[in-house]
């Protein structure tokens, strides 16, 4: 891989240079907990980046013959799929990072299900949670309609199928290990096996990793695709005659009406308007291409609404967005918006929501067309 380098206001370059770990706790698996996105998310999946739940550090492997805790894996996370992610790390001075770390991980992955159900995996995750776990969840997929225990009834079955990924977290890695794990994400059908080099380096008393993701070729990804099994055999994908329809069941003919003229509006402004796959709920997902990729309002079909603040970030005319978001709300609807709303997905009620349906209409209304504005004004010769 080739140096790091900063480039100074004048032009002038200087090369960051490369750190060892010497703790692999500290350096490695410290830092991991703290910014869980070093696993590289868009790198797995660009078309869907995945996204991740601390289920637990140091999760405990029982022995299938005693039940007694023998092993621990370093990390056990979720994404948005509820698709069990185990993760090792190791330092390169490991010698156990060539071999034996392969065979250590296939044991966790084959005895780890017959003694994690849904309910132990929601209490680990519970205990391991820095913010009110309901957050969290609601900002891992805040469009999928599904509810707590959903989510961990489908991670308790993406074990049981074997449908999950073995994650390599490493400083660096030797060409064995690649080959190796390249090797088994080609044959290994329902589960992916993964690499992730997280190389440091240091300048002026600052720490910089970059992670890169090795093992998971295009050819590799059309295998996953192609015979993956899904599991979640309730989900389906909603459409507008679906949604609406399980909206009516449920929901007044007001509060369906609201519901209409938010997905109408959207529709009319020529938003991206995508929908969810929940089990039992619908969702659809509002999102504008000159503000952020990703959706700034969803819906659901049991009359919530979600203003998704913690999914504006990442750019400077996203989190001015969020910003603008907020103020508008409170502006012209009376809403409460909290002020630690950054990473927040703010819910309200129908009942909350709908007698002020057109007030909200027009809070979408201006926001896509001020930063649709701003952004063609931008690219104008």
């Amino acid at each position: 891989m080739a140096g790091v380098y900063i480039v100074g206001e004048n032009g002038q370059t200087q090369e960051m240079k490369r750190m060892r770990c010497e703790s692999e706790s500290r350096e490695l698996q410290d830092v991991l907990e703290n910014n869980h996105d070093l696993l590289p998310g868009e790198q797995i999946n660009p078309e869907n980046p995945r996204r991740w739940l601390l289920i637990k550090r140091e999760m405990p492997v029982p022995d299938p013959n005693t039940g007694l805790v023998r092993w621990s894996i370093d990390f056990l996370f979720a994404d948005q799929d509820a698709v069990p992610t185990f993760v090792e790390c190791k330092r390169f001075a490991d010698t156990r990072s060539r071999r034996e770390v392969v065979g250590q991980m296939i044991e966790y992955a084959a005895n780890g299900h017959h003694y994690w159900d849904k309910q132990t995996l929601r209490d680990f995750a519970e205990k391991s949670a820095k913010k009110p776990f309901e957050e969290l969840l609601a900002g891992l997929h805040p469009d999928s309609g599904d509810s707590v225990d959903a989510f961990f009834e489908r991670l308790q079955q993406n074990l049981r199928e074997g449908q999950l990924r073995l994650v390599f977290f490493l400083e660096e890695s030797p060409i064995e290990l690649r080959s190796v794990v390249d090797f088994l994400n080609k044959q290994m059908e329902r589960s992916e096996v993964l690499l992730v080099e997280a190389r440091q380096y240091h300048l002026n008393g600052s720490r910089v990793i970059v992670p890169t993701l090795f093992g998971y070729t295009e050819e590799a990804r059309q295998v996953k695709r192609t015979v993956t099994v899904t599991t979640a055999a309730t989900r389906r994908t909603w459409d507008e005659m679906s949604f609406f329809s399980r909206a009516s069941e449920s929901l007044q003919p007001q509060h369906v009406n609201a519901m209409k003229a938010i997905f109408d509006q959207s529709v009319k402004l020529k938003c991206n308007v995508t929908w969810g796959t929940g089990a039992v709920d619908g969702t659809f997902n509002v999102q504008e291409p000159s503000i952020c990729q990703r959706s700034f309002m969803t819906v659901f079909s049991n009359g919530r609404i979600s203003l998704n603040f913690g999914w504006l970030n990442g750019s400077d005319v996203a989190e001015r967005a969020r910003g603008r978001l907020k103020e508008l709300t409170l502006i012209k609807t009376g809403l409460l918006v909290p002020e630690d709303y950054e990473r927040k997905w703010v819910g309200f009620s129908s009942l909350q929501w709908s007698p002020n349906v057109a007030q909200l209409t027009d809070v979408l209304t201006t926001l896509v067309t001020e930063f649709r504005t701003e952004a063609e004004a931008g690219s104008t010769p």
